[in-house]
């Protein structure tokens, strides 16, 4: 039985021209958001604004599709504590290597963008910086996407689609994103270990991985005990031969 959608306010639909059309709520690849025909309106986050903005700029490439923010009437973003995003077929997969890939395309899009000002107070921004707060500024530095196995979407053989970004709190060396990717598929099983090999192309990614695994170290609640053993074997594939 599905889950009956959740009762948005009418003037945030009637802003992005919604109103009328039966809500379809969707799972966390859409922020927990809620589809209305051509458009899925979910709450808003700090940077909800800022991703808005980029994703419109960003062209979509043979790795990688972007979801397009869905402007209200007046050409706001967010109305009422609600963002809206252009809907796109696809499901989440743990299809790792595709998503390495298309996060490495990622990074290289992400060049002409500065990080969201006034970041604080998000969780994954401040482990995040927790986590960078000693490292020496890298050149050529970009945003890097916190959280973007969650939030691709799969569909057939097509290139996979980005709904939303959860930028980095600063300018990350390119190939963080897919170094978080990476380990993100190793903790869940996804992927074997040789994943470390297929990619060893990509400058310092051992050492970007460790910094993705210390990020999501800094994410995780202690209570999830079950994650040390799995949060080891990673650490231990990581150390250079």
């Amino acid at each position: 039985m599905r889950n009956a959608a959740p009762e948005l306010p009418a003037h945030v639909l009637s802003a992005f021209q919604l109103d009328g059309t039966e809500g379809e709520p969707l799972g966390w690849a859409w922020g927990g958001g809620t589809r209305f025909g051509r458009a899925v309106v979910s709450p808003a986050s700090a940077a909800s604004a800022w991703s808005g903005k980029v994703r419109e700029k960003i062209d979509s490439g043979a790795a990688l599709r972007v979801a397009r923010p869905v402007r209200a009437t007046d050409g706001r973003l967010i109305v009422g504590g609600y963002t809206a995003t252009e809907f796109a077929e696809g499901e989440p997969r743990q299809r790792i290597d595709e998503a390495v890939a298309a996060a490495l395309y990622f990074d290289e899009a992400m060049s002409p963008f500065d990080p969201p000002a006034d970041y604080r107070g998000e969780p994954r921004a401040e482990a995040d910086r927790a986590v960078w707060r000693d490292a020496p500024s890298a050149p050529g530095g970009v945003v890097a996407h916190l959280d973007f196995l969650s939030c691709l979407l799969f569909a057939g053989d097509g290139p996979a689609t980005l709904t939303d970004i959860v930028p980095s709190a600063g300018l990350r060396p390119r190939g963080y994103t897919a170094a978080i990717v990476l380990v993100d598929g190793l903790l869940a099983g996804a992927v074997d270990a040789a994943v470390i090999d297929r990619w060893a192309h990509v400058p310092s990614l051992r050492d970007l991985a460790q910094r993705a695994l210390d990020y999501r170290v800094n994410c995780v609640d202690p209570a999830y005990t079950n994650m040390r053993s799995k949060i080891e074997w990673v650490g231990s594939l990581l150390v250079s031969d």
